[in-house]
């Protein structure tokens, strides 16, 4: 008989069974493959997932929908519209009308969401007629027997079940085993008892918990009973604080079933949230596994350059969005064709055209490369499901069909051919297939049982009134698979996490299974956490350095520098080693000071304010056109309120006589064989005396005279050198911009003296850079990590 198996990985199994035969193979399909084979559906195309989001997203614009609280909004319903698919699919497979529910709801309690569920069907059902497309939904009403197919196997099927049968597929077999030969081979436990009842209501035959069975269809009879013989597995559970623990465990738990005499092939590792996925083989150096669910999409070159792009152009004002494309080299020309189009309906050939853009660019991908053709392939072939579904459409907004073709690829797998002999897989990848080692992890309340999206418009009474499947029943079918792998096997390991946030499930108890012992969690770290020798740090003592300060010209931040720390100072000036900067989209008190300094130089290169109203509008003005995130926006509102003082400061100096001399003016002078060099932010005249000022957002750098000697800061003293080239300097001030106060530099002549002194000091060539002998310094030091010091 030809063999039905539940997955495509039962059908490999059983094909791999007859390696050292020789003889011809029966043949064998996979149910989804056996279904699409075994119906027809007469002048209809199946609809892709695509169009039908947008057929229901077009179907939901009644006034009432609003009543069941799920967003019209693209990129909402998007993402929402699985809970109404997976309610119809489940109605249209159990043959069930929303009429029948709405006499089982005694209470009306769900009558006005039911009626407006039943005006969606009818309208999204009248628009797959109307396109001559087919679903999920209507297949069950639309679909015929391919009796060609059905034909052609002499010998009849033989569907090998794991779980329960919905009505849909219960009529499907029916009609089938009135053409050829059906049989159903299957096991009773206590978890999927209610085939006994629908054996006995659609086949007419008694079965008993505790056996498995041939049921021969087309005859009505048993054709097989025994006895199911429960294994006595040996069964490990531990739990760890940390889910990242686990895969210690895996790869410990692995060791040791291969020690046992398991080979490799005989183990699978199962994965009950299938996200642990890329963590398991992150951690898997000895790459033992291969992952039957394949490694994402989202891995590759192609979807994280275009969800680049994305991000960006929702949010072109986040600093880690450009630098992301910059990394990625993205070209300012292919940033702008999208963004210039980017809130606009665009026609199909412009937006594949836009989507494909990195997929035809060869240097782009000679730059980073592809893990394989097929990674291209897969981009191509989405892009072309695409392609047909914009023609249909005629036009869209790029940005939703952007938003669309990433969906897609989210959803798309790219094998794990690289892979070693253990198997990772979901719990409905194991159904069918029996292994010897047996890995669970993750087996936590959060992921086991799986919770369903069906639930969402009807009770528990409501659904076991309109006989639908109830939440119990989907528990159940989970403990049955779970039970299945787990007392076939001769050796299990189970594994969760136990912390506040997690509990293990309570199919541990259910299942006749005793809770997880106490580990030393310190053993499982060592693994993912290892330790390794510290490497030596760059020691300046083996390089012979001879260093001139005079040879290049001096700023007073880089004589701070120099006299903060000699080793800082070398990694800047002579190594000239670019601090390591992290992108930041916050707004820093450096990028505050900067912007005051421009608005003030911007109002104050060509005008004079007498009213020092005038001059906070001229300021308000400025600034409130400069920045326009909100977050700016808080902190302008929170300057100007400050800035008034300021204003009111500068008006009456103006009336005084002073006037702007010089803005932001660089300079450069010899001075003790130096090269002084800096830009002054502001120097005011007064009846031919000069005021030299520096700008400051936030605190002024006082000193007392004690503090002198020691002393690193000499900024004023370089501005008041450098001035003296233009004339008489009266004083040189710092102006504190949150107070509007000018505070004088009081120890003018005894900082020139310190750094004259300093200057002289220096001239000899430094030939050491020792580490400073405080740790303060190295708070604010970007090279702190070369010195081992953070």
């Amino acid at each position: 008989m030809t063999q039905i198996f539940p997955t495509s990985r039962c059908v490999r199994e059983f094909y791999n069974s007859f390696l050292e035969t020789n003889q011809l193979l029966p043949k064998a399909y996979s149910i989804a493959e056996f279904e699409a084979k075994a119906i027809t559906v007469a002048n209809k195309t199946l609809a892709d997932e695509d169009t039908r989001v947008l057929l229901l997203l077009e179907a939901c614009k009644f006034e009432n929908f609003k009543e069941l609280k799920i967003e019209r909004e693209f990129l909402s319903f998007l993402k929402n519209s699985s809970y109404l698919f997976r309610f119809f699919e489940e109605l249209a497979n159990e043959k069930t009308a929303i009429s029948t529910l709405k006499m089982a709801d005694t209470y009306a309690t769900f009558d006005e969401h039911l009626d407006i569920l039943e005006n969606l069907l009818q309208r999204y059902t009248k628009a797959l007629e109307e396109k001559s497309l087919y679903d999920k939904i209507t297949l069950p009403e639309v679909y015929e027997i391919n009796e060609d197919f059905i034909m052609q196997h002499e010998e009849g099927f033989l569907l090998h079940l794991e779980g329960f049968l919905n009505n849909y597929e219960i009529e499907l077999l029916s009609k089938i085993a009135k053409l050829k030969p059906l049989c159903i081979s299957l096991h009773v436990n206590e978890f999927n008892h209610k085939m006994i009842k629908v054996s006995q209501e659609h086949f007419g035959l008694t079965l008993q918990t505790g056996y498995s069975y041939i049921l021969d269809i087309t005859k009505g009879k048993i054709e097989q009973e025994k006895k199911l013989s429960k294994s006595s597995p040996h069964i490990d559970i531990k739990g760890f604080s940390s889910r990242l623990l686990q895969s210690s465990f895996v790869h410990e738990k692995i060791n040791a079933f291969v020690k046992e005499g398991i080979a490799p092939e005989d183990i699978v590792v199962v994965l009950p949230d299938e996200s642990f996925a890329p963590t398991l083989k992150r951690l898997d150096n000895w790459r033992n596994l291969n992952f039957a669910m394949g490694e994402s999409f989202t891995d590759s070159v192609l979807y994280k350059t275009l969800e680049a792009l994305e991000k960006f152009l929702y949010e072109p004002e986040e600093i880690q969005h450009r630098l992301r494309l910059s990394r990625l080299r993205v070209d300012e020309s292919i940033i702008e064709s999208f963004k210039s189009k980017w809130s606009e309906r665009c026609s199909a050939d412009e937006i594949i055209n836009l989507l494909s853009v990195f997929a035809k660019d060869e240097n782009f991908l000679q730059t980073y490369g592809l893990k394989t053709k097929r990674e291209l392939e897969l981009f191509e072939e989405e892009l072309f499901r695409l392609s047909r579904l914009l023609e249909n459409l005629q036009t869209m907004q790029l940005q939703k069909a952007m938003k669309l073709f990433l969906n897609r690829l989210r959803s798309v797998s790219i094998d794990d051919v690289m892979g070693g002999k253990i198997t990772v897989m979901g719990p409905l990848e194991s159904r069918g297939v029996s292994y010897k080692g047996v890995i669970i992890v993750d087996f936590n309340d959060d992921f086991i049982p799986k919770r369903s999206k069906k639930d969402m418009f009807l009770s528990s009474h409501v659904r076991e009134k309109a006989n639908l499947p109830s939440q119990n029943d989907r528990e159940n079918l989970q403990r049955y698979f779970y039970a299945r792998l787990l007392f076939n096997a001769k050796s299990v390991a189970i594994s969760f996490t136990q912390n506040e946030q997690s509990m293990a499930s309570r199919f541990l108890s259910e299942l006749g299974l005793k809770g997880g012992v106490n580990v030393d969690e310190i053993s499982y770290m060592q693994p993912i956490f290892q330790s390794f020798p510290k490497k030596d740090r760059f020691e300046l003592e083996d390089t012979k350095i001879s260093y001139k300060l005079q040879d290049a010209p001096l700023s007073a931040s880089k004589l701070k520098t120099l006299l903060t720390c000699k080793r800082w100072f070398y990694y800047k000036y002579i190594m000239k080693l670019r601090e390591a900067k992290m992108p930041d989209s916050k707004v820093s008190e450096a990028d505050v000071g900067n912007l005051l300094h421009e608005s003030l130089h911007y109002v104050l290169k060509d005008k004079y304010f007498l009213d020092e109203n005038e001059m906070m509008i001229a300021l308000r003005r400025y600034l409130l056109s400069e920045q326009k995130s909100l977050t700016w926006r808080f902190h302008i509102d929170l300057w100007l309120s400050k800035l008034q003082t300021l204003c009111k400061n500068e008006a009456q100096r103006f009336k005084s006589g002073y006037r702007v001399y010089a803005l932001e003016k660089e300079f450069k002078r010899d001075f003790q064989g130096y090269i002084l060099e800096g830009k002054i932010d502001r120097i005011d005249t007064l009846e031919n005396a000069l005021s030299v000022i520096d700008y400051k957002s936030g605190k002024v750098p006082l000193i007392s005279q004690k503090q002198i000697e020691k002393a690193v800061d000499f900024q004023l003293e370089f501005y008041y050198l450098l001035a003296k080239s233009l004339g008489d300097v009266e004083g040189v001030y710092y102006y504190e911009l949150q107070s509007g106060m000018l505070t004088r530099e009081s120890f003018l002549e005894e900082k020139l003296e310190k750094l004259s002194e300093i200057l002289e000091e220096f001239k000899e060539p430094i030939t050491e850079f020792p580490k400073c002998e405080s740790s303060s310094p190295c708070v604010f030091c970007p090279y702190v990590i070369l010195c081992g010091r953070e």
